[in-house]
């Protein structure tokens, strides 16, 4: 089987968006994230090559922990094209996939377009139909009528045989736009057109970015998290859970404060927005959230999210054997409700014990879970 090299050009200075969209923020995933995810996840992608700008360099090399395809980060060029050309030459692949990560939104379905292509021939393209009258302009004055029938708007990812584009990289002595044009320029190669998708758009100006959220689900109707927590008790320690202090007897072992309530409520938040987990923002390993008010975090997550999301109704249960919670419950909800900024009334906790069997039952662990459901604001 011929091997597919994906390369990610993402090394744009991003004029026209305002900036780097490279390392964006969306839904709590850098914006190159999606389209590597995409390539990350497809069986016939042997290899990933990601392109970068020299001041991302660092950024890009920490992802090859999540990405096990991602072998190599290169430096872009001063143009697309030697962007391009710099990925192509530290790539190993036969075929190369060359993608532009500021078309985020780029599907499984494109890449296996364009792959069953390089079956019959060296250079595909995704392109999608123009739709509307095109016409040609000069000084903003009509000039002619283009037919549309014929006329396509090319996408990315962009296939070809690797070694056609080395050869052209030889010869050619100006940049190129589009890889398409320059193997058809210098080589004479057509490239064979396959179906793309109109949601396969260019993030270019800000305002694609809003519409990228919508594609997303990020602005229509619900979402709903999933959060579980558990920690070790010993004899000696202090118990606290919703902000209330439950016991001074026996309680967690923890780098926080050890709320288990609470780290619950905040990987369901998380989980809901899409965001890494509670251990990505609050590591144990930093010592500046040695015994941390739980409620602080949630009050930190909360804050970068709050102008985005409504939250509708968070439930827990809290599963320990003791001592009971039942009458602290109130106090909690109320701790909660004014971190959250909701009613208490939207706030529900079920005490639950582990009838005296297994590490609950014997007091040795305490385990709490909640869900929460959330809508995203138009």
């Amino acid at each position: 089987m011929s091997e597919f090299s994906a390369i990610v050009v993402a090394a744009g200075q991003g004029k026209r968006f305002g900036g780097d969209k490279a390392f964006v923020e969306v839904f709590g995933k850098y914006l190159v994230e999606y389209s590597l995810e995409v390539f990350e996840r497809h069986p016939l992608i042997s290899e990933v090559v990601l392109v970068l700008s020299r001041q991302n360099i660092a950024k890009g090399e920490e992802l090859k922990a999540k990405f096990h395809k991602l072998t190599s980060i290169v430096e872009g060029g001063a143009e697309r094209s030697e962007s391009v050309r710099n990925g192509v030459r530290e790539a190993k692949g036969e075929y190369v996939l060359i993608h532009d990560s500021a078309r985020a939104n780029v599907s499984k379905e494109i890449v296996n377009n364009v792959i069953a292509g390089l079956k019959e021939f060296d250079a595909v393209v995704p392109g999608i139909p123009v739709r509307d009258t095109v016409g040609y302009f000069e000084s903003e004055i009509f000039s002619t009528q283009l037919e549309r029938d014929n006329l396509y708007l090319i996408q990315t990812p962009q296939g070809f045989r690797r070694k056609l584009l080395l050869k052209c990289y030889e010869k050619a002595q100006k940049t190129y736009t589009d890889e398409s044009t320059m193997v058809f320029d210098l080589l004479g190669i057509r490239a064979k057109v396959v179906e793309g998708s109109f949601e396969n758009f260019k993030i270019t100006y800000p305002e694609d970015l809003v519409h990228f959220k919508k594609l997303l689900g990020g602005e229509m109707g619900l979402r709903v998290g999933l959060g579980y927590d558990s920690h070790r008790l010993e004899q000696g320690k202090t118990l606290i859970l919703g902000g209330v202090v439950v016991s001074k007897e026996i309680g967690p072992v923890a780098h926080s404060d050890g709320d288990c309530l609470v780290h619950s409520i905040i990987d369901a938040f998380l989980g809901a927005v899409g965001d890494r987990d509670i251990g990505y923002h609050f590591p144990d390993s930093d010592p500046k959230f040695a015994g941390v008010s739980s409620l602080k975090l949630l009050g930190e997550i909360l804050e970068k999210w709050k102008s985005r999301v409504e939250i509708i109704n968070v439930d827990s249960f809290v599963k320990l054997e003791k001592p009971k919670i039942r009458d602290l419950i109130p106090e909690m909800k109320g701790k909660i409700s004014r971190i959250l900024e909701i009613a208490p009334e939207r706030i529900n906790i079920k005490a639950k014990t582990g009838e005296m069997v297994g590490p609950v039952g014997e007091s040795r662990l305490i385990e709490c879970e909640t869900i929460i459901l959330l809508r995203f604001k138009s």
